[in-house]
């Protein structure tokens, strides 16, 4: 499995070099504003730190992170309109097929305080705003990392680019092994009092494993798209962090990215920490 084809499959389903292709027809930026034109028909938009102006047809989802989205009168959406860190301004002729998400300070509160008595309208804002706190604990995770103990996280990418081929198979069928492994902890007595901490490592390899990942596809991008020899460890984390992010809230293909970032991951952490073992006890 050679290092174009694992590249090629994690950005052709994320979208990102579909974003370069003319026939995908998908827009993602970072740190700029996006306008669709009225003659303009966009598959998806993904704009992180912008505005987004909609006068034509999007087909797909409209999403902004850390910027506002404008709907004119002309605009129409056929799928979700997810706004983060900012507002959406819907014009009266404008046409919006699927959700309406907008999560910023204002409304958040208010949205708890309609779950808790009982209005389940407020249920997917709350499912949305879990998924944004976890992702800011993966966040906050991954910056400390970078910062403080960057040595475990540049093994593990190094070992994911290394051995892509034994980091993805390891890591898939370390995966299938999951359920009977817990199992046999269940119908043992003693495993059953190991589920908490086992449960616990098992999450940390996963969560590792993704940030690993994210700087491993920040290097590339970096590198091969904005030609940027001078990075760091924080910008490319950071950067593939957002990118995974993003098209999270994508239907169906942003599971399949998150699923495939994670299964080189937890591949990645494995051989990461049997490469350490075979070390230490070779003399």
């Amino acid at each position: 499995m050679s290092t174009k084809f694992i590249y090629f499959t994690i950005f052709l389903t994320t979208l990102f070099l579909s974003a370069f292709s003319a026939e995908a027809n998908n827009i993602i930026k970072i740190g700029s504003d996006v306008t669709i034109e009225a003659q303009q028909r966009i598959n998806n938009v993904i704009v992180v730190g912008g505005q987004i102006t909609v006068n034509g047809l999007v087909e797909g989802n409209v999403i902004a992170a850390v910027g506002s989205i404008v709907l004119t009168n002309k605009a129409v959406v056929r799928g979700n309109v997810v706004c983060v860190g900012g507002v959406i301004a819907k014009g009266n002729g404008s046409q919006v097929y699927g959700d309406i998400t907008e999560i910023n300070s204002s409304n958040i509160s208010s949205a708890i305080v309609s779950f808790l008595s009982g209005d389940w309208e407020g249920w997917p804002f709350i499912v949305n705003f879990i998924y944004l706190c976890f992702f800011a604990v993966i966040f906050i995770i991954a910056l400390l990392m970078a910062i403080l103990i960057p040595r475990p996280l540049i093994a593990i990418a190094d070992m994911i680019q290394t051995n892509k081929t034994k980091s993805f198979f390891w890591g898939f069928f370390a995966t299938l092994m999951i359920p009977p492994f817990f199992f046999l902890l269940i119908i043992s007595i003693i495993g059953i009092t190991l589920i908490p901490l086992i449960f616990a490592s098992l999450l940390l390899a996963f969560v590792l494993g993704f940030i690993g990942v994210s700087a491993l596809i920040g290097n590339f991008i970096l590198t091969k798209i904005f030609r940027k020899h001078k990075k760091s460890l924080v910008q490319e984390t950071i950067l593939g962090l957002i990118l995974f992010w993003s098209i999270g809230w994508l239907s169906y293909i942003g599971w399949m990215v998150k699923m495939i970032a994670i299964t080189f991951g937890l591949g990645g952490v494995l051989l990461t920490l049997f490469n350490r073992k075979h070390q230490s006890a070779t003399p």
